[in-house]
């Protein structure tokens, strides 16, 4: 019997079931009604992909535990690395901050590598990797060494008023790496792996007839229905729950974000760094940052500073309101244009690390006991957890309740 010409896929983003024709299998497929891509023609095989992942890891060792610049005080350098950033602010009494900043600066792009790398290794020797393809599309938005390179740049603004700066050759390891990895951001597909891995689970032939479901970890569009012991239905290949309800979804937005909201308001009003010169302490709160680059005459670095650690998390919460107001009144407003902010607020959120990032390379390069010394303020533990919870509560942000109301017919206001 001859195969479809089409096979069906339903979209992540609108939940539009969409047929793809099978005879392309290097083009880029959209959806029709959002431009979500479904299928995407320009990634690269997983051999291609392991071995960039390996070249990433023979540099992040130098990337990440090496000196990338270093100052001069009295004659005797000081260096910085990521490694020792993390470490200072550690011992400093800061470790619940410096674990955040551990967490993406050093452990997820080691992990995000070894994950595209253990994949080649199990296709060798006949292994499912289920868990590891779960995994690595989790910990792609925790990998933040391009974040980790602007905070580079904004930290040598910054000390160069105080001393004189150097770049160390290690920091083209640490540059390479964050351009490599977010190569292999671009060129990963994880659709592709999940398909060549568990072959026997087939694309929907067009005539079929039952309810399409599809799976959100692993985006695969299924008709059979299986549900385990405890009447929750999964799917039937990567074996995860399906049937989430819309209310556990918003509760779980709700959470995340009161709790990001509340985090805001000491990461704003205490201090986030002091800084010691000549026995007079200047305690700078997020807001003092930007005007202490003002005051410096640098404007490109004051505005970078306010973009990322001022109008981005506040702008990223009002945007979250927004949707979960919309959902919640049935808001009938344009849909692309909600589609717009809800893909603003899944980019810009880490980019809000970038202060952290910037007060770790500061411990590491102006020690204490030095004529300058720097230390880290109490708002920087909230500052962080606030970016969390918040980068937290847009992936639990579901587009499909935002069509689902705008496919319905108009009505009045009224709680979902």
């Amino acid at each position: 019997m001859k195969s479809a010409p089409y096979h069906l896929q339903r979209c992540l983003e609108c939940d539009s079931v969409v047929k793809i024709a099978n005879d392309l299998p290097h083009k880029t497929a959209c959806c029709p009604t959002c431009d979500e891509v479904l299928q995407s023609g320009n990634r690269w095989s997983l051999r291609r992909c392991a071995i960039l992942a390996l070249s990433v890891l023979i540099l992040l060792p130098f990337a990440l535990f090496f000196p990338l610049m270093n100052i001069e005080l009295l004659g005797v350098p000081i260096y910085a690395s990521v490694w020792g950033g993390v470490w200072k602010m550690a011992t400093a009494g800061f470790p619940y901050t410096a674990f955040m900043i551990l967490l993406c600066s050093v452990v997820m792009p080691f992990a995000f590598a070894l994950l595209v790398l253990s994949l080649r290794i199990q296709r060798w020797i006949g292994h499912r990797p289920r868990y590891t393809l779960l995994l690595l599309n989790k910990a792609k938005q925790w990998v933040m060494l391009d974040v980790y390179l602007v905070a580079l740049a904004v930290a040598a603004f910054k000390v160069r008023e105080y001393a004189t700066l150097a770049f160390d050759p290690y920091l083209i390891a640490f540059v390479a790496s964050a351009i490599l990895t977010t190569l292999l951001f671009i060129k990963i597909d994880p659709k592709r792996w999940w398909r060549d891995f568990y072959p026997e689970y087939h694309p929907l032939s067009p005539d079929t007839t039952d309810k399409v479901q599809l799976c959100a970890e692993c985006e695969y569009t299924f008709a059979e229905t299986i549900v385990d012991k405890k009447g929750q239905t999964r799917c039937p290949r990567c074996e995860s729950k399906v049937d989430l309800p819309d209310s556990i979804k918003l509760q779980r937005v709700w959470a995340t974000l009161l709790a990001g909201v509340v985090m805001m308001i000491p990461a704003n009003i205490l201090p986030i760094s002091a800084t010691e010169l000549a026995g007079t302490v200047s305690a700078d709160s997020l807001i003092g940052g930007v005007m202490l680059f003002l005051g410096m005459g640098s404007y490109a670095v004051a505005a970078i500073v306010f973009i990322a650690s001022i109008a981005v998390p506040f702008s990223k919460v009002a945007a979250i309101l927004y949707l979960l107001l919309a959902i919640h009144y049935r808001w009938r407003h344009p849909i692309h244009w909600q589609m717009k902010l809800l893909h603003y607020v899944h980019f810009v959120g880490r980019w809000s690390m970038l202060d952290l990032f910037v007060l770790a390379l500061m411990m590491s390069l102006v020690e204490r006991g030095q004529i300058i010394s720097f230390s880290v303020g109490e708002a920087a533990f909230y500052f962080g957890a606030a970016v969390f919870l918040t980068m937290i509560s847009s992936s639990y942000l579901d587009a499909r309740m935002l069509w689902r109301l705008h496919r319905q017919a108009p009505s009045t206001s009224g709680e979902i």
